[in-house]
């Protein structure tokens, strides 16, 4: 019974890892029409370039709506696909832009040079 127990709980755990949902986070550092570059801070594993991935920027930092500064956090602002990899530098192509904020009737720019991100596949 112990024995059974102890494989179903490496099965368990290999399913975890193996098929866990990937990360990485990065700088975005130049941006180009629908195209943009991020400089991760380490490249364990990256998407490829059929999986789809959701990108959020870091709001740290930042004032909420009822002006409470947020100390971390992640918002979702869209959708993107790896289209290259050279070492740290990856370029993405946006799908689809989930978040629209518009302060004053202004929009704001989401995918902006400066912004830290987070790229996440394999969900």
């Amino acid at each position: 019974m112990k024995k059974n127990c102890f494989l179903i709980f490496i099965f368990a755990l290999f399913s975890l890892v193996s098929f866990g949902q990937k990360s990485l986070t990065g700088v975005i550092t130049s941006v180009k029409g629908k195209t943009f570059i991020v400089k991760a801070d380490n490249v364990e594993s990256v998407p490829a370039k059929t999986d789809s991935c959701d990108i959020s920027k870091d709001i740290s930092g930042t004032k909420n709506p009822f002006g409470i500064t947020v100390s971390s956090g992640w918002m979702g602002i869209g959708d993107v696909m790896l289209t290259n990899a050279s070492g740290k530098n990856l370029t993405f192509k946006i799908i689809k832009e989930t978040t629209s904020i518009v302060i004053n009737g202004k929009k704001q720019v989401q995918f902006a040079a400066g912004k830290k991100v987070k790229v996440e596949w394999g969900k």
